[in-house]
């Protein structure tokens, strides 16, 4: 009889156990079990509202599965919070206190109940927390560090029943503050501690390894981000009767509601745009005071049953109008024509002022409809985050699109081995054998398809270097095939990662500063990271000021960057702000690992 496979998935653990139970129970059983039922009536309460499901109980003892860490860190503090409320009125007869661990990991599926190490991780970070305390892993935390406004005390790794992780306390109140003894979590050999203390210098290498370790994270007012941020202003409406002037409500609202489709943009709220209208504000102003980019305006004149819609984008930096639309129509189309030019409109945003006219437009070409080229864009910029939670999210899009287009495609196989490449390098693979061997099929079947295709060369290269063991003359050869097909800034991006994984940085910074001449908007500042990065190992430090200027500034600023410049004003004496981008780098996902890659220059992104 054959075996049952196993069946696997990352899953977000939520355990939790009353403080002191069995010695309550010993003093009191029945008032101890008659308080435990009320607590855990508004835990069963919080978990409905935030999409958290019961799989196992015991005594005290709660485990439940969330699909979300944000919605599970929520609930965990909520519940806390009301416990506290709840132990400090003067009704409650028995104080109960609760500890709760959290952790993503790899569980194992058996019916309704989960097992594994996801599991027994999220038990062992319970018996780590504090009385009223929420404790989370690394993985957690990575998630929910920039999405949320909590502050958090790094505990470094622990050691609890064998079980080695590195976790984070929740600051919910002063009273979380603590300090835990951690053992070193640094394993890098010798000879990199040499290589390292020979570019910073001994102390500055100690110093930024200490203050990764011990600087708390905060946070900093920006109105600067590498994504584009759009208003559109209310639709003006004429020669409409009285009871159809809504319309220009209903096109502004719709364009809102379409535009935001796409995440590499900030689309301001309806709010806004009306409130914009309202006060008369002018181009300036909105600029200023929002941090708008481009502004799109439109009207719609009517005429009997014949209409006009005309929509401009005007470019708030430049001062002048970038695009203009115009359509005349019956105005029984009214609808699918604020549709059809709403999606004009996105294709311009996305292409020309977004990814780059080049490969946007080879890319757009191979899809059905606008809303299937904004999810593999929004595949795209889920990817490039870099995230364990933001890897399920582009799988489950990226799932999707191969649902929608079953048939063979170069563009699909790149995808995926864009998709099975990450999760090898970010180590949540399952089966990295079957992974493997799947990269080097999809990588030469995509050129297979399409000999022409600079992209699949591209990824190809790249791959091929990190994981697949071909070597830099083959990645290189890549390379240049993927150039004769037709640079992109993706392929130019990728190509410059090859350049300098080989020793050539020259080529490198070249390669990269020719993908951001053609990518209009340079989201998640991804390619600008990249030449930093190259900038500061060829030493052009200069050349990192001139590039960067006010951007430095930017909230979402790529880790790295921030991580160099810290350094960089640590060298002039300038301790204080040091420790400012420091702390910026560290909440945007900078760790001592991610130094000492940067570094040594092995950083595989």
């Amino acid at each position: 009889m054959a075996t049952k496979e196993i069946e696997r998935k990352i899953a977000v653990i939520f355990a939790t156990d009353v403080v002191g139970y069995s010695k309550s129970v010993e003093v009191n059983e029945e008032q101890t079990i008659k308080n435990f039922r009320a607590c855990k009536k508004i835990l069963e309460d919080l978990f409905k509202e935030h999409d958290g499901r019961i799989f196992n109980t015991a005594g005290d003892s709660v485990l439940a599965e969330f699909s979300s860490a944000v919605s599970a860190v929520i609930c965990a503090t909520e519940f806390q919070k009301l416990m506290k409320e709840r132990n400090e009125s003067e009704t409650t007869d028995l104080k109960m206190e609760f500890r709760i661990g959290i952790n993503m990991g790899d569980v194992v599926v058996e019916g309704d109940n989960l097992y594994g190490d996801g599991v027994n991780i999220a038990a062992r970070l319970e018996a780590l927390a504090q009385p009223n305390g929420v404790c989370l892993s690394r993985s957690v935390h990575e998630f929910i560090n920039k999405k949320m406004d909590f502050l958090f005390n790094d505990l470094g790794e622990q050691t609890v029943k064998d079980n080695k992780f590195h976790a984070f306390d929740v600051v919910i109140d002063d009273s979380h503050k603590r300090t835990v003894k951690t053992k070193s979590k640094s394993k890098t050999p010798l000879v990199a501690v040499i290589a390292l203390a020979l570019i910073f210098g001994l102390f500055g290498i100690y110093y930024f390894a200490n203050i990764i370790e011990e600087k708390p994270s905060i946070e900093t007012a920006s109105v600067t981000s590498s994504k584009s941020s759009i208003l559109v202003a209310p639709i003006k409406a004429s020669g409409l009767p009285a009871d159809q002037e809504a319309f220009g409500t209903g096109i502004t609202e719709s364009m809102i509601s379409i535009l935001s489709q796409y995440k590499a943009i900030r689309v301001l709220s309806s709010n806004t745009s009306f409130h914009v209208a309202k006060t008369e504000m002018l181009d300036a102003e909105i600029r200023d005071q929002y941090g708008v980019d481009f502004l799109i305006r439109g009207s719609i004149q009517v005429m009997g049953n014949n209409a006009r819609l005309n929509l401009e984008i005007t470019d708030l930096k430049l001062e002048e109008v970038s695009v203009s639309k115009k359509r005349d129509f019956n105005l029984n189309d009214i609808f699918k024509v604020q549709d059809d030019l709403s999606n004009e409109i996105l294709s311009e945003l996305q292409i020309n002022m977004g990814v780059g006219s080049r490969q946007g437009k080879r890319w757009a070409s191979n899809w059905k409809s606008i809303e299937d080229f904004t999810k593999f864009l929004n595949w795209r910029n889920e990817l490039r985050t870099f995230t364990k939670e933001s890897h399920l999210n582009s799988q489950r899009m990226l799932d999707e699109l191969k649902d929608l287009y079953p048939e063979e495609s170069d563009l699909m196989y790149v995808a995926e081995a864009w998709q099975t490449w990450q999760r090898i390098v970010m180590q949540i693979s399952t089966d990295k054998e079957k992974d493997l061997e799947r990269l080097n099929f999809v990588t030469n079947k995509a050129i297979e398809l399409n000999p022409e295709s600079a992209d699949a060369y591209a990824a190809r290269a790249l791959i091929g270097l990190t994981l697949l063991n071909t070597g830099c003359e083959a990645a290189l050869t890549n390379v240049i095939k993927s150039e004769e097909s037709g640079s992109t800034a993706d392929t130019l991006q990728i190509g410059g990662r090859v350049y300098a994984r080989c020793g050539d940085l020259n080529k490198a910074i070249r390669s990269t500063r020719n993908a951001l001449k053609l990518v209009p908007n340079d989201t998640g500042w991804f390619i600008t990271g990249a030449l930093v990065n190259n900038l500061y190992l060829t030493g052009q430090i200069e050349e990192i000021y001139k590039l960067i200027g006010k951007n430095i500034e930017a909230k979402d600023m790529d880790q790295n960057v921030l991580a160099i410049y810290a350094f960089l004003e640590h060298k002039k004496g300038n301790k204080e702000l040091a420790e400012e981008y420091l702390s910026r780098a560290k909440n945007n996902g900078f760790s001592r690992v991610r130094l000492e890659r940067l570094i040594l220059n092995k950083e595989l992104r």
